[in-house]
Formats: structure tokens, C-alpha cells, sequence
């Protein structure tokens, strides 16, 4: 069997190799019929709550095994995975959940109380199973087991049929849920899984998490290869490192910030990290200092991989050819070159393409390109032309086929990887009393890449302080997209249509840089 849709690695894996390891997740180990054989009790579950070919069903929760149970048993029924972002505050979470217009909402054991909070909001949910226990909902275990021995329903999704649903925020302040085809998952990872090495005999860790592309692409692509899988669920420096050792693993993505923990940690030097084959990295900017001391630890190749959840992750890499910070030190500021299937264009703001070299906003046709927006046709529109190209908002430039980001055409600020846009916390910032303005940057970090910052005008006759207005912020906003520091303003610079100059409010902070981004 050919697998080109997400139901057909578990089918194609549990039939050919039925005892060999697909999962490793604290002291379990899950085999591939194993995990064939309970997402079809999830599947036959899912068909009992009304879950058919295209609805939605939601997770809350951090990396787990039961998300590859229910990603494999919702794609058993043609049906869509919205995996929440955990970190968010509890109205977020609520605002996807009801967008998404999921039928079926998982939640597990750490966020009960959350549930208990969003459940009075929840439009759509018709059906709650809880990971753990629950007076008033049906636990997972006894909810699968309920349907333990039920039968593969045969059901096989069409490429342009949806398989996940991944939120990003947007620049109106509400998540936008992005639709990710068969077609844009396989043409991705048929294609690159193998030349990153993967085969039936690796083994990849799997910290990043799965509401992510990073996480969950990255796990769909070892397991397409049949790669064992060792699941954490959380970033864990310690337990990482026990884990390359202990499990063997030959594979791993990590965001530079995990990179940088991972050398701060006193037990790297005596790890045994000599099966280590491949780190890809990404999602944020690398220091130099990280990346030598990353090379230098682990002793593997290393690839960079640029890319939007729109374009169903990487659509660029920096080879591990072209890492030689000694010969070709320039080539580490570049995001690499475009897969052979990947069309990339620098148009102006007219859209008019530019020479190699130029700086304009980069647009993108791929297989991997969303399908869309969710329930958003304007933004949509937007987003994609007519013919295909995708708009990144991204800008940069291109020279000797390699890439260079040089700026952000929209305003998004990247912080340890995760995408925050300042309109959502000028929003939750102008609910405060005290404030009469704000503009929201991101500032240059060390460790983060990018911190939040925000410029605050105060109301007539008021005196808040930053750390008063960044609890505020935390009560309305998950805590990575708080501002991390706070000054004050007389007054806001604006252009003649009332748009905030974020450029001015960025310069003072990334004087003498040569580039806007970290």
C-alpha cells in the first residue's frame, strides 16, 4: 500500500510489521498493531458521537500517545485533528475549539481545570473525553475500551481532503485556523523524510509539541519511514539527553533555544550522543555560539529548515553541506535553498518580482501550500493568488540560489518559535484603564531570538507600572505572547491613516544590526 494519507501509515505499518516498535513514551512501549488497533476503537468511538468525513474533532493537551491514536482513528473516518495550543489562556482555547466547530473534545489530565472553566462557552462540543478521571465525563481508557476489538472502517480520505487543522494567530488578534491537505502532508514527507535519513531502523525523539508543525509534521514523517518514535511530553534538557542515549536515537528537531539548553546542561559531556545522524533546527534564529557549540556536542549533521505552518513547514533548507562556519561562514545567515518542488518569488509591494539581491516580500508555490483559512474565504484571498502563490509576509532576498530573511512584512514576532502577533497583545494591553495607547515590537533576546515589548502611553492622570500591566497581560494572554518588558511614551508614531510606525518603534532596539530580525 502507498501511503499518501494519514490513515494508511498505521494501517500499512500495523499489518506489515505488527511487533515492532511505532512509540516510546515514558516506561510504555506501543507497537505498530497496538496503535492500528486502538485508533480503530477511537475511529468506531468517534462514529458513535456523529463524527464524520471532513467535522472536526479537538485535543488539549501536551504530547501524549492517545494524539496518534486519535490523529490515526479521526483519519480512519476522513475526520479533521485540531490539536490546541496548551499554553494558551483558557478564552483562547475556547475561541478555537468553537471556530473549528469541533464535535468531540479531548482534554487531558493537566488541564481539567481549564475544562471546568470553557466548558459553559463550548458551542459545537457534543461529546468530552477526559484523559484521567472525571465525575461528569467518560474517561479515554474506559471510552476506548469500550470500543477495544472494533473493525478498521475502511474509510480513505482523497489527497484534497483536510487531515489537520493547525491554529496560527493573525493580525487581527484571532487565530486562524490553518488547513492542511493529505496532499500538502505527503508531498512534503515522501519527499524529504528520506533524504534526511530516516529508515525502519531510526529512531526519533519527539519533544517539540504537537499542536505544532514541527512536532506533529516531524512525527509523521519518522513514522511514514516506520522510524521508532520516542515521545516526550514536554521540552525536558535532562530527560532529552537520558533519552538519546538510553533509546539510541539517530534523529531529532529542535528550536535553537532547546539547542541552547541542551549545552548549558552539566550531564553533555559524558552522553553517549554517537548515534546521533541528524539534527534539523529551525522555527526561530541561531546564534553562531549555539550552533558551533551544537555541531561540536553532538558530532552529527545538521540542516536549518524554513517555513510557515501554511506551507506545511519547511519548504527551505540549509544543507549540512553548507554548515562550515570556518570555509563559509555567510552561508549560516541563509535559510538555504528551495526544495526542487518549491517555487519561491521576491515581488515588490505590487507584486512585481525583483532581482537576486532586492529585497521584497517572498511568496511561495508548493504541493505544500494550505489549502486555506478555515472559514475565513477574505483572508484567504489574501493570503493566496489566483494562480497558486502563497504571500509569506516574510521579506528577504535571494542570492546564488540561497535564501536570506532580511525583515517581516507584517508585524509577527518570533520568541523561542512561537508566532505572536502584537495586534492580540495591543488588544489586551488597551483593556487596561490605565492605558491610553500601546505599540508591541519585538526587541532583540539572546536567548529567545525576540522578546516582546511593549510601548505604552498612559491615560490622563494614571501611573501603571510595567510589571502591573504585564500581569494584566497574563490574565487575558498565554505567557509567551506577554510583554517581557514595558516603557512609556508620550505619544505613538503613526502614519496619516492612523497606522502605528512599528519600524520606528523597533530602531532604537536593533541599531546596528543588519538585519530587523534576531
Amino acid at each position: 500500500m502507498s501511503i499518501t494519507n494519514v490513515a494508511a501509515i498505521v494501517r500499512t505499518h500495523g499489518a506489515e510489521r505488527p511487533d515492532r516498535t511505532a512509540i516510546v513514551y515514558e516506561e510504555r512501549t506501543i507497537t505498530w498493531l497496538e496503535l492500528d488497533q486502538r485508533s480503530n476503537a477511537v475511529a468506531a468511538g468517534l462514529t458513535a458521537a456523529g463524527v464524520g468525513a471532513q467535522d472536526r474533532i479537538a485535543r488539549i493537551d501536551k504530547n501524549d500517545p492517545s494524539y496518534f491514536e486519535m490523529l490515526f482513528g479521526s483519519a480512519k473516518v476522513n475526520a479533521v485533528t485540531v490539536d490546541v495550543n496548551y499554553r494558551l489562556a483558557p478564552p483562547e482555547m475556547v475561541q478555537i475549539v468553537n471556530d473549528s466547530q469541533a464535535k468531540v473534545l479531548f482534554v487531558g489530565p493537566d488541564f481539567i481545570s481549564v475544562l471546568d472553566k470553557i466548558e459553559p462557552e463550548l458551542t459545537t462540543v457534543t461529546k468530552i473525553v477526559v484523559l484521567g478521571e472525571s465525575a461528569s465525563h467518560d474517561s479515554y481508557e474506559t471510552w476506548v475500551g469500550s470500543n477495544v476489538g472494533a473493525a478498521d472502517p475502511g474509510v480513505v480520505a482523497d489527497g484534497s481532503d483536510v487531515a489537520l487543522q493547525l491554529y496560527t494567530s493573525g493580525t487581527t488578534g484571532l487565530p486562524k485556523g490553518v488547513m492542511l491537505t493529505h496532499d500538502n502532508l505527503f508531498g512534503f514527507v515522501n519527499e524529504v523524510a528520506p533524504s534526511w535519513g530516516f529508515t525502519g531502523d531510526s529512531v526519533s525523539i519527539v519533544v517539540m509539541p504537537l499542536f505544532h508543525i514541527a512536532g506533529s509534521g516531524w512525527s509523521i514523517a519518522s513514522m511514514v519511514m516506520a522510524a521508532k518514535c520516542v515521545l516526550l511530553r514536554e521540552v525536558d534538557p535532562t530527560l532529552i539527553l537520558k533519552k538519546i542515549e538510553d533509546e539510541k536515537v539517530t534523529h531529532a528537531i529542535f528550536v535553537p533555544a532547546v539547542l541552547q539548553f541542551l549545552l548549558m546542561m552539566p550531564t553533555l559531556p559524558t552522553t553517549d550522543l554517537s548515534t546521533m545522524e541528524l539534527i534539523a533546527y529551525g522555527a526561530s534564529p541561531i546564534t553562531e555560539k549555539v550552533l558551533r557549540g551544537s555541531m561540536e556536542a553532538f558530532g552529527c549533521k545538521f540542516v536549518q529548515v524554513y517555513g510557515l505552518t501554511e506551507t506545511t513547514g519547511a519548504i527551505v533548507q540549509l544543507d549540512a553541506e553548507d554548515h562550515d562556519p570556518d570555509n563559509r561562514p555567510e552561508l549560516l545567515r541563509s535559510c538555504g535553498k528551495p526544495y526542487p518542488w518549491v517555487q519561491v518569488r521576491v515581488v515588490d509591494e505590487d507584486g512585481k518580482d525583483l532581482s537576486a539581491g532586492e529585497v521584497g516580500e517572498l511568496w511561495i508555490k508548493s504541493k505544500q501550500v494550505m489549502k486555506g483559512y478555515w472559514n475565513k474565504p477574505d483572508e484567504t484571498a489574501a493570503a493566496l493568488t489566483d494562480d497558486g502563490w502563497f504571500k509569506t509576509g516574510d521579506a528577504g532576498y535571494v542570492k546564488d540560489g540561497y535564501l536570506y530573511l532580511h525583515d517581516r512584512v507584517k508585524d509577527m514576532i518570533v520568541s523561542g518559535g512561537e508566532n505572536v502577533y502584537p495586534a492580540e497583545v495591543e488588544n489586551a494591553l488597551m483593556g487596561h484603564p490605565d492605558v491610553a495607547d500601546v505599540g508591541v515590537v519585538g526587541i532583540p533576546d539572546e536567548r529567545w531570538g525576540e522578546a516582546v515589548h511593549a510601548v505604552v502611553v498612559k491615560a490622563e492622570g494614571t501611573d501603571p507600572t510595567p510589571e502591573s500591566l504585564i500581569a494584566f497581560a497574563r490574565e487575558h494572554l498565554a505567557g509567551f505572547k506577554c510583554p517581557k518588558s514595558i516603557s512609556f511614551t508620550e505619544a505613538l508614531p503613526r502614519n496619516p491613516s492612523g497606522k502605528i510606525l512599528k519600524r520606528e518603534l523597533r530602531e532604537p532596539y536593533w541599531a546596528g544590526r543588519e538585519r530587523q530580525i534576531n
